[in-house]
């Protein structure tokens, strides 16, 4: 008897402590959203923290920034209020002219281009997939197979770069 009554007391125990723990270790981290057309995620981050977090990874594996444009910058010029938006615009210089030079086409998907926002103190990361820019050049034959290669490592780079921002990996 008395050694339920003393199993029961550290049941209670551990159920206080349990219930007494932030939400936030038990919440979700957030996850990359696919889509054939996509990558989406969220963070609980600024947009400038973003920013500078997705710049250094993208000049880490090897990306050129082409542009930052500060969308609501731009706008509040023209006297739109809008939500803070910026975009990056990016190429691996070397990939891309491995596409291009049998398939001109590229560059109308060239740079890649990451839009971030931010609302209620969240920033979400969307990004057009490679993958997708592949199906559509995919019916070119000029298109070689160090293309499909290079878009397939872009597909993988930025599907990486989210996965690492949505886990705080950074």
């Amino acid at each position: 008897m008395f050694a339920t009554y003393r199993l029961f007391r550290w049941s209670m125990v551990l159920v206080t402590l349990c219930a007494l723990q932030p939400a936030a270790l038990w919440a979700k981290p957030p996850a990359v959203v696919v889509t054939p057309v996509k990558y989406e995620v969220t963070v609980d981050d600024s947009i400038a923290s973003v920013l500078d977090t997705l710049v250094s990874a993208l000049e880490a594996r090897n990306y050129a920034i082409i542009n930052q444009l500060d969308v609501q910058e731009g706008l509040a010029a023209r006297g739109i209020k809008a939500h803070p938006l910026k975009l990056i615009e990016f190429c691996n210089l070397t990939k891309a002219y491995t596409i291009t030079r049998h398939v001109p086409d590229f560059e109308m998907f060239a740079p890649c281009r990451l839009a971030l926002f931010e609302r209620d103190g969240k920033t979400t990361v969307m990004v057009l997939r490679p993958a997708y820019v592949l199906s559509i050049l995919a019916r070119n034959p000029a298109l070689s197979k160090e293309g499909k290669d290079a878009l397939q490592t872009f597909d993988r780079d930025l599907k990486a770069m989210l996965t690492e921002l949505a886990s705080g990996a950074f």
